[in-house]
């Protein structure tokens, strides 16, 4: 399959799984927003192998990565920040205590998985 065959069919996969996604949605149905979901990613899967040619090169590899380690630096930060800031706030806004938690908790439980990730690769690939 050709670059603009794969751009043109992962196109209507995405407009396909949007349309039931929101029909789902309202009509308030969770397994079939999940089975949509999966579908459309195990489609999406499907027709990524088949695609020919260069798929990516190094370059492409390397701006992924630097792209991705921004991405989860601010995400991390932000979880960390907003979750400190709304258990700061538990005496003005008692509601929200739970959701600070919750962020403080996730933003801890991704560096440590980062760490345990690194450690695992770092061992793997040596260094």
């Amino acid at each position: 399959m050709k670059q603009k065959q794969f751009e043109i069919i992962l196109f209507l996969i995405i407009m396909l799984m949007g349309m039931v996604l929101s029909f789902a949605f309202s009509i308030g149905s969770p397994v079939l927003a999940i089975g949509v979901f999966l579908a459309g990613g195990t489609a999406i899967y499907i027709i990524k192998n088949r695609q020919e040619g260069v798929v990516g090169d190094e370059r492409i590899y390397q701006i992924n990565q630097k792209a991705s380690w921004i991405i989860f630096q601010i995400i991390v930060i932000s979880f960390a920040l907003g979750g400190a800031t709304l258990i700061a706030m538990r005496n003005t806004y008692p509601s929200y205590t739970n959701i600070g938690f919750f962020m403080a908790y996730v933003s801890c439980a991704v560096m440590v998985l980062y760490g345990l990730l690194y450690m695992h690769y770092n061992r793997e690939y040596g260094g």
